[in-house]
């Protein structure tokens, strides 16, 4: 514990320092200097105790020391009192310690010489028999130098806030409430002993009170006094003795010539109760439209900010690694007290600033995921404090802001959440700007990708139609971001089963952006990328494997291999690859982007898990069923989680998790599997559906296992009438259930039939896949 250190350091003899108790004004450092004393005194020694907040009182207390530590009038009078002071104190022969407490300003303590070197007020013990005790706000290592040895005094959290709640409990009594909702409302007092104390007092004296003579809505207990203090500190800080605490150390530091740091802290504590990434906020470029703090350039703010860390008004944590940032945290008392609304437009500023500065970067790239997770709070919280005051450029500002942090928090597979908070800055601007905006057109399109995300594709189709009808008639049919619109779509329309028309729109956009932007940009090489994919759902499975192989070329040279989109065509590719029967090279291109992935977004990121589902299914195909089943029921478990049990997602890990259980003899939970996902789909997709027939399908082979043969029959024709319909007679998912109804037709003694079916089906395999195929 702190007081043990610190008596320990007191009673070392010959200790080269003295001690010094710093921290924030409240946190104790009285009260443990009092211990101190006590415990000191109670053994027989000598104590002085020194009020050091005024140069005179402190002079004149010492001077009293001096005294009485055998120093004469005379010798006061003739010299250097310090001087005298020290020297009496190293003949004294009785055991003592000086308490200077309040040093807040430890200028005072220079005297005639300087406290950081030595000569000033405050010397280390000549002796081992004396010991120097300083409480200070300061915690600044220069200030004091190497003759004291700093103790920071911290409030009580973290580990210790069961401490704060004892202390809190005993001050207040039972009748205000149990033990877990005193330790609730201590942490949001921030484990300050100096507000534990009062808030215990003041709940205590209320519950004094009579009932006739309360005053209505008069905090009885903890969780009414947390609920008054969340609307307002003045609230249950009548005397303000909370806030006149911060205030002395803000006093202090404008003696100090530091004018601008209480601006600094009141626009500091306009931003949310979350890390501040204070190199990305708070720079010269950020405050360009802050007032008075505009004419700060780095080294001005950097000076403010150590300044108010001193004092321990803020707490300045550093970087915790390579790519991280450093960050300042608000003790929460702090920031009620400093909170002040007319600072969140400069909050708001500030923020959009930062958001489009070069080095904060895009949401979606992954090497700038730590950036945005530390604006992400910060985003989302002015956001929705500006969106209940009178439309303006500040709440314009703080949507786009909050857009971006929606886009973050969708790269990093957190869709629901997205979710939520697009949906209520799309119905602010829909309210400020309009349907037709930019703005609410770029928030209706991140939501409409989102719902795709999601599963909820019939949505995300409607809303970039919408999009797509105003990009239109606003900017033309080829404006790059109208073509992006009907990129996507195009991906919502193949996830519908609408894959001919997917491709036709796609086929639409690429020929524009060969024109407008060129083969290699990126924008036309995505569109090329899903194109491939498109065509390998229609069974153009060379074509698409030379569109990806083309793609992965460009972006290998401009991006590198590790890029998340070069691993993303990599991951596509290595589904053609296993298309074509080249399965060890799909595994070990799955095996290489699955290692980039779990390092660049972690194992349970949905990008992860698809690899991992993939990569199962080529251990499948390879004959390792026990570790494709483990692959699968861990990917399912992340995803029942992640996205919900009835996600397109999660149903195709339980689709294929299913196959995995047939090929191992347990066919009967096979079928439970298959008939659980089917009927989902029969919902969701319809009956029609490639995803809904894929299923029937399988569960036409279960069934055949199981000997329910004419059952197997019935689905096998069902389902190939359909993919006829849609796909042709030669697309390879119609030859797949050509070949399964053949086993069937065997089964049932219809030979000839299966013969010819069989025959069929291998004609076309041998054109299409060769000879060799698998």
């Amino acid at each position: 514990m702190l007081i043990e250190r610190v008596e320990s350091a007191l009673s070392v003899p010959d200790s080269p320092a003295a001690q010094v108790l710093c921290g924030l004004g409240g946190s104790g450092k009285t009260a443990i200097a009092l211990e101190l004393a006590r415990g000191w005194s109670g053994r027989g020694r000598q104590v002085w105790w020194v009020d050091a907040r005024q140069g005179s009182t402190l002079e004149a207390g010492l001077r009293a020391v001096a005294r009485q530590a055998d120093a004469s009038e005379d010798q006061l009078r003739a010299g250097d009192t310090a001087d005298v002071l020290w020297s009496c104190l190293a003949r004294y022969e009785r055991p003592w310690l000086l308490v200077v407490d309040n040093a807040d300003d430890p200028a005072l303590l220079d005297g005639p010489g300087r406290l950081s070197e030595g000569t000033g007020w405050i010397r280390p013990p000549a002796t081992g028999r004396g010991g120097v005790l300083v409480t200070t706000r300061d915690s600044t290592p220069q200030t004091w130098g190497g003759a004291c040895a700093l103790h920071p005094v911290r409030p009580l959290t973290g580990e210790n806030i069961t401490d704060a709640a004892r202390i809190l409990h005993d001050h207040a009594g039972d009748a205000a409430g149990s033990f877990d909702d005193a330790q609730r409302l201590a942490r949001r007092l921030g484990g300050l002993p100096l507000a534990l104390r009062l808030a215990g007092t003041y709940l205590a004296d209320a519950n004094h009170v009579p009932v006739p003579y309360r005053e209505p809505d008069v905090p009885m207990d903890f969780r009414s006094y947390q609920a008054a203090l969340d609307r307002g500190l003045e609230r249950v800080d009548p005397g303000s003795v909370i806030d006149q605490t911060w205030a002395m150390s803000l006093k202090l530091l404008e003696q100090r010539g530091m004018p601008r740091a209480r601006p600094l802290l009141r626009l500091i504590a306009t931003f949310a109760d979350a890390p501040l990434p204070y190199t990305l906020l708070l720079t010269p470029e950020t405050l360009a439209g802050a007032g008075e703090l505009a004419e700060l350039d780095g080294p001005g703010v950097w000076s403010l900010l150590t300044a108010l860390a001193g004092l321990g008004l803020v707490d300045l944590q550093p970087a915790t690694g390579s790519d991280a940032l450093p960050a300042l945290r608000v003790h929460p008392l702090v920031r009620d007290a400093s909170r002040d609304h007319t600072a969140l437009g400069t909050a708001v500023q500030a923020l959009h600033s930062a958001a489009f500065a070069e080095e904060t970067g895009i949401p979606e790239e992954s090497d700038r995921w730590e950036h945005w997770a530390f604006l992400q709070p910060h985003a989302f919280d002015l956001f929705h404090r500006a969106a209940g005051s009178e439309p303006s450029d500040q709440t314009i500002a703080a949507a786009t802001a909050a857009n971006f942090a929606a886009r973050h928090l969708r790269a990093k597979g957190l869709y629901r959440q997205a979710r939520g908070e697009l949906e209520a800055i799309l119905a602010h601007q829909r309210v400020v700007l309009g349907d037709t905006h930019p703005d609410t057109l770029s928030t209706r399109h991140s939501l409409a990708g989102v719902l795709q995300d999601l599963g909820e594709v019939e949505q995300a189709g409607s809303e970039l139609e919408a999009v797509l009808a105003h990009e239109r008639v606003a900017l033309g049919d080829t404006h790059p971001d109208t073509l992006i619109t009907r990129h996507n779509l195009a991906g919502v329309l193949r996830d519908l089963g609408e894959v001919e028309q997917a491709r036709s729109e796609l086929e639409g956009v690429l020929a524009h952006q060969h024109v407008v932007l060129g083969d290699t940009h990126p924008s036309t090489l995505t569109t090329r990328h899903s194109l491939a994919g498109v065509l390998q759902d229609l069974g153009e499975v060379e074509q698409a494997r030379s569109e990806l192989e083309a793609v992965l070329a460009h972006e290998r040279v401009a991006l590198g291999d590790t890029h998340p989109e070069t691993l993303y065509t990599r991951h596509s590719l290595a589904g053609v690859l296993q298309d074509l029967g080249e399965v060890e090279q799909a595994r070990s291109e799955y095996e290489a982007v699955l290692a980039h992935r779990r390092v660049a977004v972690g194992d349970t990121h949905p990008s992860t898990l698809t690899t991992r589902h993939n990569l199962a299914g080529v251990l499948q195909d390879l004959g390792e069923v026990e570790q494709a089943r483990s692959e699968y029921e861990a990917v399912l478990a992340h995803q029942h989680v992640v996205l919900g049990d009835t996600h397109p997602s999660t149903l195709t890990t339980r689709h294929n998790l299913a196959g995995v259980l047939q090929d191992l003899g347990e066919v009967e939970q096979a079928r439970s599997e298959y008939e659980a996902v089917l009927a989902h789909r029969r919902v969701a997709l319809g009956g029609t559906h490639p995803d809904t027939l894929i299923t029937r399908h399988n569960l036409a082979g279960v069934l055949q296992d199981l000997g329910e043969v004419e059952q197997a029959r019935s689905e096998y024709e069902a389902v190939l009438a359909h993919r006829r319909v849609a796909l042709g007679d030669t697309h390879p998912s119609t030859l797949t259930t050509r070949h399964s109804l053949a086993g069937v037709l065997r089964d049932l003694g219809e030979v000839e039939q299966a013969r010819s079916e069989y025959e069929a089906v291998l004609a076309h395999e041998r054109v299409a896949l060769g000879d060799t195929h698998q």
